[in-house]
């Protein structure tokens, strides 16, 4: 007999991405330098900053994991680089309308924490992280728990 229990946060095939972003505020330009995208990332207690151009467009991100690789590469120079040395693009992303399911499989392929949502000019509208997904996911079980 197993423990385990089975939860039913809904059909993931119809719960929307749009539904479950959050605001990503954290925002660097292309040409602002590395270390104050990392003090940024510090001040906010986040591991990532959306990187746009001056019409807010995404162009890229830069994470922890960009962190540690090029800080690898590049030691001596590393904090006098700019995000746009550094940063990981192009960007895979989603958009608000796209199941959830479908988010978390591509951010599973690709072996991604943090993945900006998008409208259709490439405009950041939020993010989603496995963090954050699993925060609502627990407080979902909680709500479950609590009707039975």
């Amino acid at each position: 007999m197993s423990n385990t229990r089975h939860y039913k946060f809904g059909s993931m095939a119809t719960r929307l991405v749009k539904d479950y972003m959050v605001q990503k505020k954290e925002k660097v330009e292309p040409k602002d330098a590395v270390i104050s995208a990392i003090e940024l990332m510090v001040e906010r207690d986040v591991g990532s900053v959306i990187v746009v151009d001056s019409d807010e467009k995404l162009v890229g991100i830069f994470t922890e994991r960009d962190l540690l690789r090029h800080y690898l590469e590049a030691q001596s120079k590393f904090l006098y680089m700019t995000v746009d040395e550094v940063m990981s693009s192009p960007v895979i992303t989603v958009t608000p309308d796209m199941t959830l399911a479908e988010a978390l499989d591509l951010m599973t392929e690709k072996d991604i924490r943090h993945i900006p949502v998008v409208d259709k000019s490439n405009r950041c509208l939020g993010y989603l992280t496995w963090k954050n997904l699993f925060r609502q996911f627990s407080e979902l079980m909680k709500e479950e728990r609590a009707h039975k």
